[in-house]
């Protein structure tokens, strides 16, 4: 379950960042949302009071508000990620300080795909530090020792001249084995696309029928087979 509290004055807004951020954690093995919102800070008081803190806070920062109500909130909420709803009136100069700055910037006006790709690499931190804490991680034999990369990480799995290949955003690795083997030794949020290719379901932008293929975050682009297009269905 990822914990999630809203503050923002309004609430068009606010069904905006919860139907996005779903879209995003729905696909994701084995998880739920929490999503609490509010929007005045004595709403936001109460909610916070009624739980432990938030695994993903939003929180609404303009021109005029004071730095000490961001502080206070910083230092009450220690372990949870921060997303700072802003705009260009307010200089970064009094919020990009120690204790204070955000982990991650909804900068308004923005568009609803703007909004997509920032909820997901929100996401992404969130992912990316729980699965520092639970060790969760795929095990490659390289000529220069045991490399070891988180799920999260990774993109997808491909079979290629005789080899597998695990691609992250920055780099790939070749191992042997069969995609066959493999499927049934990953985590459930990995699926099959097509004959050669494993993918990670929580890093797909969209599914393209019409062209046969799956986009994935950072522009990346896999086949999908005729086969497998039926599985893809509710995520397209």
């Amino acid at each position: 379950m990822i914990n999630v509290v809203a503050y923002d004055r309004r609430a068009a807004e606010r069904d905006a960042i919860r139907s996005s951020l779903w879209k995003k954690i729905e696909r994701l093995p084995d998880q739920d949302m929490e999503f609490r919102e509010a929007e005045n800070t004595a709403e936001l008081h109460s909610v916070l009071e009624e739980q432990t803190d938030p695994d993903l806070l939003y929180y609404e920062f303009l021109k005029g508000q004071t730095i000490s109500e961001l502080r206070s909130l910083r230092k009450r909420c220690e372990d949870s990620l921060l997303m700072l709803i802003t705009d260009t009136t307010v200089s970064p100069l009094e919020y990009l300080k120690p204790g204070i700055a955000p982990d991650s910037l909804l900068l308004r006006p923005y568009t609803r795909e703007m909004l997509s790709e920032i909820n997901g690499e929100f996401v992404q931190t969130y992912l990316d530090r729980t699965e520092e804490d639970d060790g969760e991680k795929f095990m490659v034999e390289t000529k220069s020792g045991k490399i070891f990369i988180s799920f999260s990480k990774i993109f997808y799995f491909e079979a290629r001249d005789k080899r597998l290949f695990v691609r992250t955003a920055d780099e790939e690795y070749p191992f042997y084995g069969t995609i066959d083997a493999l499927g049934p030794a990953l985590p459930s949020g990995f699926r099959r696309c097509h004959r050669s290719y494993i993918i990670n379901v929580g890093k797909i932008s969209r599914v393209a029928y019409a062209d046969n293929e799956i986009e994935m975050g950072d522009g990346m682009f896999v086949p999908v087979s005729r086969r497998y297009k039926k599985e893809f269905r509710e995520i397209g």
